[in-house]
């Protein structure tokens, strides 16, 4: 009889908050990690893009994460070792704060410790961008679940090219977020003739792109100095969600509006 060579599926894991795990909002922010066969949530969107299935999902509390991160890790990374997936999806989080900085933080530990590839998709501004973009690979994304029919196709061409272990592009042109890596590539022109070409466009008025982007900081002026801080009248601020038992003023669980 002819032998045929079976292809092994390749597996991929799957982690995603209580509320797009469909446990519930942030009644349930406190549930630890759960571990579901198959996909769950926009895993399902996922299973019909990838070159891999999801075999499972883990389900975690943005709060449980938050405040449990190691316990959090080992007992996910259990899963890790348990079903040896060829790799590790995280998100899309977008916006979200508490969910960005847990899929981040879980797609750089679990890189760092089991070498699988690993990818999550976060909004520009998402903190965990600045905390865990040299750890794993993260696609841009809008800043709201009304993204996610652009997010997970996205995620997913990215997905697909770790899986088969071919290399990403440019940042740009792959829609991933800049990791601080520098490569050498060759050019059919010398890099003075590429500046000179990006100087004349400057005078010209004409579009150009540097190849060394210049990193742009916000200017904030500062206040005036209070002279007599007996007299004033002082305001606290924190962006930690803190508000009366019941939420009375029904105010947002993120982007709030008012005050």
């Amino acid at each position: 009889m002819e032998e045929r060579e079976v292809m092994k599926v390749k597996k991929v894991l799957f982690y995603t908050n209580q509320f797009f795990g469909q446990v519930g909002g942030e009644e349930k922010a406190d549930a630890p990690p759960e571990v579901r066969q198959g996909p769950v949530g926009p895993g399902n969107i996922f299973s019909g893009l990838l070159d891999g299935e999801i075999v499972a999902t883990v389900v975690c509390g943005d709060n449980f994460y938050a405040g449990n991160i190691s316990q959090a890790r080992e007992m996910i990374y259990a899963e890790v070792v348990r079903i040896e997936p060829d790799l590790f999806i995280a998100g899309p989080a977008f916006y979200a704060g508490r969910f960005g900085v847990a899929c981040g933080d879980l797609c750089s530990f679990i890189a760092e410790k089991s070498g699988i590839p690993t990818i999550t998709g976060l909004y520009d501004e998402n903190p965990a961008v600045e905390m865990y973009k040299s750890g794993t690979v993260i696609v841009r994304t809008g800043k709201s679940a009304a993204d996610m029919k652009k997010a997970v196709p996205a995620m997913a061409r990215i997905a697909n090219r770790l899986l088969n272990g071919l290399p990403l592009g440019l940042p740009d042109e792959d829609g991933y977020i800049p990791r601080g890596i520098r490569e050498n590539v060759f050019k059919d022109r010398t890099g003075a003739e590429r500046a000179m070409d990006m100087l004349l466009d400057k005078l010209a008025g004409r579009p150009f792109k540097s190849e060394a982007p210049i990193p742009v900081y916000n200017s904030v002026t500062p206040a005036k100095g209070v002279s007599d801080l007996k007299k004033a009248k002082i305001a606290i601020l924190t962006s930690g969600g803190i508000v009366p038992k019941g939420n009375p003023d029904r105010l947002a669980a993120a982007t709030a509006q008012f005050f």
